[in-house]
């Protein structure tokens, strides 16, 4: 999920679970968590995590596991019959905060959307009480009982910024607009080249070649996508390839994907689930098929060895054929030598005489 879609799904999110009670968590894969949430005089809902990549209500049914992780049992500890207090975007970064209040105090679940991810229960006093990876970093650590601290900013929050602020992208010089603008704001490249699409802008322009007036049309489209998100004036949708392939999920039109067909949705959480459900479908039988080959390499490998002890063993046996041919062509011979042996030693004549 992108920054933009965060943006666009936490209001919508907050407004679906908050107040809600945290039922019950599971954990359904080693990046996943499913929460049940309920709500007085309403059905359950889940609300699914996965590290790295996407959160949202799903009305799918996931497979639960019979035995929880420790992960998952001290987020029940701890976040068990909380209450949702609400759901947020820090800054205008891939991260999602949803606090929960219990008697104890008020607990924050991280979910961190941007590279391999990471989901960190934090404590009322703002210390780290689990995480669903532990790690050292330059500008910060994420271990247990230290203070957490988000990471540092990917850019500038979008949402802050100034007409005035915006043209300190001409002292970027000779790089790429489309570069400099996921440098300077905190949005990643589809978005970059979505507003200087809008914009009519050449995305491989140089900063420093782009008059005012430039900088002011891209500026307009950024606080255009900005007020249709903020106004919930969304109209969310899957993007369908020629082939039938789904290739993306967006809150709104994008102008890029004007010749795609388009599924359109009520809420954006619908079609981020109905996407990322296909998705992870897709890399189930993706999974499956490289199971399969490697299966099939392993049994190939099985078979080689068997070809191999079969044509060492008719070597063998085609040896011990000839042996036996040999000693029935002398039998009659083997048999006198053998009686010569026995009655020389019946005759009490030692084996170096009989030799």
């Amino acid at each position: 999920m992108t920054s933009f879609d965060i943006a666009a799904l936490t209001p919508e999110l907050n407004q679906l679970i908050k107040g809600a009670r945290i039922d019950n968590i599971y954990q359904t894969n080693p990046l996943t968590l499913l929460l049940k949430l309920r709500i007085p005089n309403q059905p359950k809902l889940h609300l699914l995590i996965e590290a790295g990549k996407r959160l949202h209500i799903t009305s799918y049914v996931l497979k639960k596991p019979k035995k929880p992780s420790t992960f998952c049992m001290t987020l029940r500890k701890y976040l068990g019959n909380g209450k949702i207090r609400g759901v947020r975007q820090h800054e205008f970064e891939r991260i999602v905060i949803i606090d929960v209040s219990r008697k104890e105090g008020n607990f924050q679940l991280i979910s961190e959307l941007f590279g391999d991810g990471n989901i960190i229960l934090v404590d009322p006093e703002n210390k780290i009480l689990q995480a669903l990876t532990y790690r050292r970093m330059r500008d910060r650590n994420i271990l247990r009982g230290e203070v957490f601290q988000h990471p540092p900013s990917s850019g500038r929050n979008p949402l802050k910024q100034t007409r005035q602020d915006f043209s300190q992208l001409k002292e970027l010089g000779q790089l790429e607009i489309v570069k400099a603008l996921t440098k300077f704001l905190s949005i990643g490249g589809p978005y970059a080249e979505e507003i200087l699409l809008r914009a009519q802008i050449d995305k491989k322009s140089l900063c420093n070649s782009l008059t005012e007036h430039e900088f002011n049309r891209i500026f307009d489209q950024l606080q255009q996508i900005l007020s249709i998100i903020n106004s919930r004036n969304m109209e969310p949708r899957i993007v369908i390839n020629e082939e039938g392939e789904w290739i993306d999920v967006t809150p709104l039109p994008l102008k890029k994907y004007a010749q795609f067909k388009q599924k359109n949705y009520k809420t954006f959480n619908e079609a981020l689930d109905d996407y990322y459900t296909e998705m992870t479908a897709d890399e189930r039988v993706v999974e499956n098929a490289k199971e399969i080959e490697q299966e099939t390499a392993r049994h190939q490998r099985i078979l080689q060895r068997q070809q191999k002890a079969l044509e060492d063993l008719k070597s063998q046996n085609e040896k011990n054929k000839n042996i036996g041919n040999l000693i029935y062509l002398h039998l009659g011979d083997l048999q006198s030598l053998l009686q010569k042996i026995m009655d020389e030693k019946k005759s009490g004549k030692p084996w170096e005489k009989i030799i």
